[in-house]
């Protein structure tokens, strides 16, 4: 068989990466990452709004039929979810013993689920033997290695989610007998920042922004610049009025003068 080396252009599924809806997330990202460092208290109540907008379009990926969709629209749907990693800071990495902590592991579970069925099936069935898909950086194919790669990342973040659930039922647990969860801020008026998450929030934002980006442009994807659906109106509406709030609470309230307390790697600086 010959090499497979031609992209093959194809017009993307705006209700799932369309400009609206990449923008939003972006801006989510940006002002969940904002409230966990100025104004903590806004953190728990963002986060469900994110995880909302994040959950109806998985399961607008999740009902498109396989046949029906190309290999690389399921990826680049991935680095959108995974992109709200971005929120990995404050005092911990999320408050397990709430609802919205509890929520944010379901999600992963079942982002991962998808995953790795992705990797192992369902790609199977979208892909074209006349046509390259570039996955990621380099004109990096698909196939091959990057796939297996890509399976191994899929089962190890299930199994770190499967773990985190045993977490949450503790920290649940916990809550219930009214003692003091690992995450409560207890006698500490300074907002906490953990400073190695931080960077790795910021480095995620950047990394799946240029990945998301550079994916449409090296599969010669079509008609996703454009805001020509109303699915695409509601995650950027979300996004740049939550972002606009949080900036808006941060100039007016001078939370950037407010003290906060910086930690790396657990340790007090």
């Amino acid at each position: 068989m010959a090499a497979v080396s031609q992209i093959c252009a194809f017009p993307g599924n705006q209700d799932l990466y369309g400009a609206g809806i990449r923008i939003g997330l972006y801006l989510q990202w940006i002002a969940t990452l904002l409230v966990t460092i100025f104004d903590q208290k806004e953190e728990q109540t963002l986060r469900v709004v994110n995880l909302l907008v994040q959950s109806a379009i998985f399961l607008g990926l999740c009902i498109i039929p396989s046949p029906q969709i190309h290999p690389i629209e399921p990826v680049i749907t991935l680095w959108l979810l995974v992109g709200a990693l971005s929120s990995l800071t404050g005092d911990g990495l999320s408050y397990f013993a709430h609802f919205s902590g509890a929520f944010r592991v379901a999600f992963y579970t079942a982002l991962s689920t998808y995953s790795c069925w992705f990797w192992f099936v369902g790609i199977e069935s979208m892909l074209q033997p006349e046509c390259k898909v570039v996955a990621f950086f380099g004109g990096t194919a698909i196939d091959g290695r990057f796939r297996t790669f890509s399976k191994v990342v899929s089962v190890g973040s299930l199994a770190v989610c499967v773990c985190c659930f045993g977490f949450v039922f503790w920290a649940m647990l916990q809550r219930c007998k009214n003692t003091k969860g690992i995450h409560e801020r207890i006698g500490s008026p300074a907002p906490r920042v953990e400073l190695s998450l931080l960077f790795l929030s910021l480095g995620l934002i950047v990394v799946s922004i240029v990945a998301i980006e550079y994916l449409i442009k090296a599969n010669s994807i079509s008609g996703t610049n454009e805001v020509e659906s109303v699915g695409q109106l509601i995650p950027l509406l979300v996004g740049a009025l939550g972002c606009g709030m949080i900036c808006w609470r941060i100039l007016k309230k001078f939370l950037f003068r407010r003290k906060r307390c910086w930690f790396l790697f657990g340790y007090h600086l």
